[in-house]
């Protein structure tokens, strides 16, 4: 299912409870995505709304009960304030040492209604620690953190003279618990969704200004529409592409939502992919990739160099000529021997030069027309070896003199 998004994939297994990519835990986070930026802002806001509210009006923690309607409308407009927010959920107690909270809401989104429940009846289920209550125990142990102070100012409607003017502890985003994906469980088997909870405290202030854990409140984010960088330096999934970087860079695909594999490698110039492809690049393969043990395959798609002296390429064709090596050979062994028999008429014509034949033809005539042979010869030769300035130029030099030998000294003859 995390490869594919399909949610055929998931009928095939049964469960009892919901299913973390724990491999990810302490990874760094979406923070950078920009459809989450949304829900980001929304739980901060609200977490600070009441970090002010329970820090500068003391009366709101004693009037509970009254203000449930205030706190149903909260959770309410979490929801309303981002759609890629599913459920969220609020706790609240006047006993910071109590083990369950007081107050335990909840609003889920069901097609396009908002579901407001009051689990305040069931939150001792809150006291034992397990993954799907993390979220608040992981907060709730945390008694002092890190907050800003930030002066809040209070008319004296709401105040004593004493909280007229005071420093009050805000977050900021970075104190958000995120958890790692999950899968929820539900009658059995798996809810086609990857979600994420987020979670944030908020506090109130004892009577000598310390912090004092008041409640959570937290919203699980629907993750399907959101794409899987698997070529990015940040987020979870961060770097776990198959690119060889060496000659290849990694372009992710839009719009896929959370699965892997959204990514193609597309080959850098000079080099080509060794399948025939209309562009240069490839895609994982869905039969290739699995998650082992929580561990991506360690397969590297990478791709081949294009030949010599190409600065791009689609496959291995060369660039330029290549030389057949056998043929070249054969070829200069073949005028070797023309040009070694060539010579060896000229020593035969000089030792029968008294012949009467050879008198009549003129012995310095057939010397010199073999001689003009053996010039016209030798281009092949020179062609042979690599090109230089020196061979071209002994190329043509030998070529014209070979034919004005040999032509040249044929015309004198007859005439």
């Amino acid at each position: 299912f995390l490869y594919t998004g399909d949610s055929r994939e998931l009928r095939r297994a049964n469960c009892s409870g919901r299913y973390e990519l724990a491999s990810l835990a302490g990874k760094s986070r979406f923070t950078s995505h920009p459809s989450l930026h949304g829900a980001l802002d929304t739980l901060t806001h609200a977490t600070n709304f009441l970090n002010m509210i329970l820090q500068s009006n003391k009366s709101r923690e004693q009037n509970l009960q009254e203000d449930l309607e205030w706190y149903r409308a909260l959770i309410r407009s979490l929801l309303e304030g981002d759609p890629n927010i599913s459920r969220a959920a609020i706790t609240f107690s006047t006993e910071p040492f109590s083990s369950t909270p007081q107050v335990f809401l909840q609003a889920s989104r069901h097609e396009s209604q908002v579901l407001l429940q009051d689990l305040s009846s069931s939150a001792h289920r809150l006291a034992n620690a397990s993954v799907e209550t993390e979220w608040f125990h992981s907060l709730k142990r945390k008694w002092r953190p890190h907050l800003h102070r930030k002066a809040l100012n209070t008319g004296p409607k709401s105040l004593d003279n004493s909280w007229k003017r005071r420093e009050g502890l805000s977050a900021d985003k970075n104190h958000i618990r995120w958890s790692s994906p999950y899968l929820e469980c539900e009658n059995g088997n798996y809810k086609p969704g990857w979600l994420v909870t987020l979670s944030a405290a908020f506090y109130g202030l004892r009577p000598n200004l310390l912090p004092e854990f008041r409640g959570v409140v937290k919203v699980d984010i629907n993750l399907q529409k959101v794409d899987i960088d698997q070529c990015s330096s940040e987020g979870w999934f961060s770097g776990t592409h198959r690119c060889h970087l060496n000659n290849s860079e990694c372009m992710p695909i839009k719009g896929l939502g959370f699965v892997l594999g959204a990514y193609k490698c597309i080959c850098k110039a000079g080099f080509y992919h060794p399948s025939i492809f209309s562009v240069n690049s490839f895609q994982r393969k869905d039969a290739e990739s699995r998650l082992s043990g929580g561990e991506l395959s360690e397969e590297i798609y990478s791709c081949l160099p294009c030949r010599e002296g190409c600065s791009s390429c689609t496959d291995d064709t060369p660039c330029y000529a290549q030389e057949d090596k056998y043929l070249r050979l054969a070829i200069i062994s073949f005028q070797t021997l023309c040009m070694l028999l060539d010579f060896i008429s000229m020593l035969v014509v000089y030792h029968f030069r008294k012949a009467k034949s050879i008198r009549a033809s003129g012995l310095v005539l057939l010397e010199t027309i073999l001689f003009g042979s053996l010039l016209l010869y030798f281009p092949v030769v020179i062609l042979y070896f690599e090109p230089s300035v020196f061979r071209c130029v002994l190329l043509r030099w030998v070529r014209l003199l070979g034919f004005a030998t040999v032509y040249g000294t044929v015309t004198l003859k007859l005439h």
